[in-house]
């Protein structure tokens, strides 16, 4: 708990200081894990819940508030917000975890510092800087499911100079049939040092995919070939970014700025065996942005203050077109164009906040922010939603928000802490969210406005030994103003505001090393998400007080490793790990819940110096269940997981 933060303040505190929840996970840490992305690694956090679909696109939810068809958490890489797309989604396959330094997760609402897109939390991924004057890896991963993984790293250090660069390639067949990805990936950093304490870098990721995702079966599918796909869609996507940022560090003052710019193009073919009518999508999409934070260090009333005033930028651009096949056959071509999803579509959000930290006591600090933000979006599809003045439409609706937190962190003891907060948050629609309910928000005369998170926590810290440590919070959290399909009379009337959702509960992390030879971490959520208030689905059913779909009451996840054996410079590690789960609701209506499971992972890890070599074992118990499943319309519908799976690996280091 002495490592030391800046994801809950932007400002560096170290854990026992900060009055919020905060898991801090290390390169090492990683390293001790299969992981073949950046979601699974989060994923034995307490308070995130994993799904994976098709088996290669994992997305994963932050205290169970990725409701729908939204995006999750807001994700910075280097401090460049990394969601991109019409739905905003994070594509953790694009971020190669090589070149990982640490991960910084803080659950819950963060607008009063980072703005809407961060109301269901902030993961900030910080990749590896040189420390020496060269050095590298090169690794080479074989798997079930011919799983391959390339990875070459090289960095460097020449004093007023520092760099990195990673390489990567990433091919796998998948689970199921028509399931694959073939993906290349380039990142790197330069940076170079005016003064010890300026610095600026430019860092620049490119990443090249290409995959096809096997779609739902029903239940009389999944048992008689879970591995079949009855339909398909081909994705090709080719993702830049690029950033360029200046970090200052005085005694009296900080001073941070990035300005960086994202671009994707991307097409996507759905439905290729015809299930439901195919249609063909072109994403083309351009981001600017930029974030700056200037920190004063200087007293306050005679006692240590860190005074904060950040500036935010982003302009998001997309152009679409969506092409629908001339029937429902296999092979049509795609010569109908849909002008409700072809156009320009944008969103654009100024925000400012300022932030005071001020040390009341020795051991008492009061945390204040307020964040002001203002967004507007742009709807220029080539359907005329008024229908020549027939209806009323907004297609360009524009908002501002206010958003303040205020947090307390006392600290008991040397290794011991407690804090409690209070905060807001709001979480604007996605682009996808306006031109998708364009007609009905016309007819129906309504314009989406954004969901209101509000949050309590309290929680505590203490390291009773080097033996154990322990990490727990307590929270109650509110959506106000949810976004979700709204029906009447059975009738469906698109995606409006229609509800509210209480979330609470309790995360509880321990961990530990007794002696050198063993060391565990042990992780528990409990999680009760409720609707709470009237919203009808389609048969006419009142879901308030029903638990919202996909997230288990109680979630336990554990990883222990112990020293083998050692001799000269060799040293035999071995990985035990496991998450269990109970029920989630398949629908909300809750006619169905899907059952509870445990799956056990291990991994045999030999070290030297220069080399390591491993072989790990997932699903070890070879369980069959569902990366995803769900109800709709009376039906249950499932995405088989694979079962037991296999991965050796080699890495030379230099």
């Amino acid at each position: 708990m002495d490592d030391v933060v800046v994801t809950a303040t932007q400002t560096e505190n170290s854990v026992l200081k900060t009055a919020s929840n905060i898991a801090v996970i290390t390169a090492d840490e990683i390293k001790k894990s299969d992981a073949e992305n950046v979601a699974e690694v989060l994923k034995k956090l307490p308070g995130i819940f994993y799904t994976n679909a098709s088996g290669l696109e994992p997305k994963i939810s932050l205290r169970a508030t990725h409701i729908g068809m939204s995006p999750g958490a807001l994700v910075l890489l280097n401090g460049i917000p990394v969601n991109v797309g019409k739905f905003g989604y994070t594509d953790y396959e694009s971020i190669p975890i090589e070149n990982i330094e640490r991960i910084e997760v803080v659950k819950g609402p963060m607008s009063s510092l980072y703005g809407g897109n961060s109301a269901r939390g902030v993961i900030n991924i910080i990749t590896k800087r040189a420390k020496k004057d060269f050095g590298g890896e090169i690794s080479m991963i074989a798997g079930s499911s011919h799983d391959q993984r390339y990875s070459a790293l090289v960095y460097g250090n020449t004093g007023e100079w520092d760099y990195n660069l990673n390489v990567k390639k990433r091919s796998e067949d998948g689970y199921r049939d028509e399931t694959w990805l073939d993906n290349y990936y380039v990142n790197g950093e330069v940076g170079y040092w005016l003064s010890d304490d300026f610095r600026i870098g430019t860092y620049a990721s490119f990443t090249d995919k290409e995959r096809s995702l096997a779609k739902k079966l029903k239940k009389s599918q999944r048992d008689a070939d879970p591995t079949q796909a009855v339909d398909y869609s081909l994705t090709d996507n080719q993702d830049v970014i690029i950033g360029v940022n200046a970090d200052l560090k005085k005694e009296m003052y900080d001073f941070k700025t990035i300005l960086y710019y994202k671009y994707r193009d991307k097409t996507y073919e759905n439905y290729l065996m015809a299930t439901s009518t195919p249609y063909l999508e072109d994403l083309e999409e351009d981001v600017f942005g930029v974030r700056s934070i200037f920190t004063w260090k200087q007293p306050m009333f005679g006692r240590a203050n860190k005074l904060s005033l950040g500036f935010d930028y982003d302009d998001d651009q997309i152009d679409l077109k969506t092409d629908k096949a001339t029937s429902k056959t296999i092979g049509a071509p795609y010569e109908k164009n849909d002008p409700k999803k072809t156009g320009d579509f944008s969103s654009r959000i100024w925000g400012v906040f300022l932030q005071d930290e001020l040390a009341v006591s020795d051991r008492l600090t009061l945390t204040a922010g307020l964040r002001y933000d203002y967004l507007e979006f742009e709807n220029n599809a080539l359907y005329d939603f008024t229908q020549d003045g027939k209806y009323t439409y907004d297609n360009n609706p524009d908002y501002s928000k206010l958003n303040p937190k205020i947090s307390l962190n006392y600290q008991v003891a040397e290794q011991t802490a407690v804090y409690g907060s209070f905060s807001k948050s709001y979480r604007p629609p996605s682009i996808y969210d306006y031109y998708a309910s364009g007609s009905y928000a016309s007819k129906n005369n309504y314009v989406l406005e954004p969901e209101t998170f509000t949050q309590y926590e309290a929680g505590v810290r203490h390291t009773f030994s080097k033996a154990i440590a322990l990490d727990t919070s307590v929270y109650f959290l509110t959506v106000d103003d949810m976004l979700d399909s709204a029906y009447e009379d059975g009738k469906y009337m698109g995606k409006q505001n229609i509800g509210k959702v209480e979330i609470m509960g309790l995360e509880l992390a321990l961990s530990g090393s007794p002696c050198r030879f063993f060391s565990y971490t042990l992780g528990y959520s409990y999680t009760e998400a409720e609707y709470a208030e009237d919203i009808f689905t389609k048969g006419g059913d009142n879901i308030n007080g029903n638990r919202t779909t996909k997230i288990p009451k109680h979630r336990f996840v554990a990883d222990a490793q112990t020293l083998v054996g050692e001799w000269e410079a060799h040293k035999l590690y071995w990985n035990l790990g496991f998450i269990a789960q109970d029920e989630f609701a398949m629908d909300n209506v809750n006619s169905q819940f899907y059952p509870g499971y445990m799956l056990m992972d291990t991994k045999i890890r030999l070290l030297h110096d220069t080399y390591s070599i491993f072989f790990s074992i997932d699903n070890l118990l070879d369980r069959d269940y569902d990366g995803y499943a769900y109800v709709s319309s009376g039906k249950d519908y499932y995405y088989p997981a694979a079962g037991r799976t296999f991965a050796f690996g080699v890495e030379y280091r230099f």
